[in-house]
């Protein structure tokens, strides 16, 4: 994981900024002009996620420094302006991703040890055929998948516990503890400073 920011305060709010981890989104993003230029100016170090760009690697998180009210007035001003744009998945989204992208196939039940000796070994299609055995019904693709999952299961764990502790979804427990009315009123004193 790298950290890219070394800044120690938001330039906006003054507050120390917090370490955290992101999940890495990859895919081409076109964002409007309002939020570019809202991002710009109200919420510079909501680092709710980050852009990995159209080639997709195998870094799965990314460490983060942030400010706690920029990612308020991220999520307010996503909320005001009905957008999407910056915002990060949920922390079951970001499951179901890791799920999808790295064959945690819910549909492979056993998996016997000698499989993971096998693939120590570099004998994969000796452990797909045990674990075709011990899961009757699955097909290769899946197995295959899965094998995936194995090989860098710890690093997934570690990932999918470090979004659960310290990731971005946590921001919007925060705003869903906010009141409308101290949400209209967060966006009009950020008005009123601009």
């Amino acid at each position: 994981m790298l950290l890219e920011d070394l800044d120690t305060h938001c330039p906006v709010h003054g507050d120390p900024l917090n370490d955290g981890v992101v999940i890495i989104s990859y895919g081409l993003f076109r964002y409007s002009e309002a939020f570019n230029k809202a991002h710009r100016n109200l919420f510079p170090k909501s680092k709710l996620m980050v852009r990995g760009g159209c080639g997709v690697n195998d870094e799965i998180i990314y460490r983060v420094r942030y400010c706690n009210a920029c990612r308020k007035a991220h999520l307010l001003w996503g909320a005001e302006n009905k957008s999407h744009d910056g915002l990060p998945h949920r922390a079951d989204e970001f499951e179901r991703i890791l799920h999808l992208r790295f064959g945690m196939e819910i549909l492979v039940t056993e998996v016997p040890p000698e499989v993971h000796d096998m693939m120590r070994a570099h004998k994969l299609v000796d452990a797909i055929k045990l674990l075709q055995r011990a899961n009757p019904g699955v097909e290769i693709p899946e197995l295959r998948a899965h094998m995936r999952y194995l090989s860098r299961g710890a690093e997934l764990e570690q990932a999918i516990l470090a979004m659960r502790t310290a990731g971005p979804h946590l921001a919007y427990a925060q705003i869903g503890t906010m009141t409308e009315r101290d949400c209209k009123d967060a966006l009009n004193n950020r008005l009123i400073d601009n």
